[in-house]
């Protein structure tokens, strides 16, 4: 999916959101905006949206001399994600469907999400998303797929996440205990996307193998991936990728083994996928 003009907008807004929550003094607020604005005019028009943000992050990262300059975000956003761990358990313990139940979780936790001008709440997102239908939902056809294979990947995307990704992960290991599954994390500090860092805070690892996937990006761009997770991407036969970034950057390859979860949280992906602001999907790529 390439950028639009709402793109842009959207990636200098995120950059001045950042600004003030870091509490940067006014002179270097200005000098960063300023830099922003000048670059975003020369965006490429042929890339995806997570490919033109990595350089205007890795710019407020220098100014902001902080190598993970939302790294108490994310904190912040794990801490407050573990505290509705005993309600999500307690609706697993009881579901019939304990995969489906488990991924209506992990769709859950994809509000937090700091790269979207349009903000949901956890709270509310928690107590609804068992009673919220899919706008799109492959549901079953991921499940007969799941039941075929032998190895998934789940492509992880925001902080906070993987603590309800973990519930999942836990989950298909208990269902299909001989699958072997990878958690793919970003290769580098990027907006308030997991790294391996919070993948194994989290203890993910107790249940799947956790891996980076070198890339620079808050989204999977291939192209910057590393040659060890594309030889193991390309082998492996089935795909739940999570969140917008990484549907951003898969979307065109039409790749059928690819299953996107997350919340529409931006008109340019509601209307890529002919659905609405706010609805949740599981969809076949």
């Amino acid at each position: 999916m390439n950028i639009t003009n709402e793109c842009v907008k959207c990636i200098t807004g995120q950059i001045e959101k950042a600004t003030k929550l870091l509490c940067l003094n006014e002179e270097i607020s200005i000098t960063i905006m300023e830099e922003v604005k000048r670059r975003a005019k020369n965006f490429s028009y042929n890339e995806t949206p997570p490919f033109v943000a990595k350089d205007v992050y890795e710019y407020l990262a220098k100014m902001a001399k902080l190598e993970d300059p939302l790294e108490k975000l994310k904190q912040e956003s794990i801490k407050k994600a573990t505290t509705y761990l005993p309600f999500i358990e307690e609706k697993l313990e009881k579901s019939k469907d304990k995969l489906f139940t488990a991924i209506k979780a992990a769709v859950a936790g994809n509000v937090i999400d700091f790269a979207t001008t349009k903000e949901f709440c956890l709270d509310n997102e928690i107590n609804s998303i068992f009673e919220t239908d899919f706008a799109i939902n492959d549901y079953n056809k991921f499940k007969e797929e799941l039941e075929k294979t032998n190895r998934l990947i789940i492509l992880s995307d925001n902080a906070g996440e993987n603590v309800f990704d973990k519930v999942l992960v836990k989950t298909i290991k208990k269902l299909y205990p001989t699958l072997e599954i990878y958690y793919a994390t970003r290769g580098k500090p990027i907006i308030n996307d997991i790294t391996t860092k919070e993948a194994f805070q989290v203890g993910i690892d107790n249940y799947c193998k956790v891996i980076s996937t070198g890339v620079d990006t808050p989204g999977l761009e291939k192209k910057q991936a590393s040659k060890e997770f594309l030889e193991l991407f390309e082998s492996t036969q089935l795909i739940l990728s999570k969140g917008m970034g990484n549907f951003e950057c898969l979307e065109a390859t039409n790749d059928s083994k690819i299953f996107f979860l997350f919340k529409v949280k931006c008109e340019v992906v509601a209307n890529t996928i002919s659905r609405n602001l706010g609805e949740i999907v599981l969809k076949r790529g």
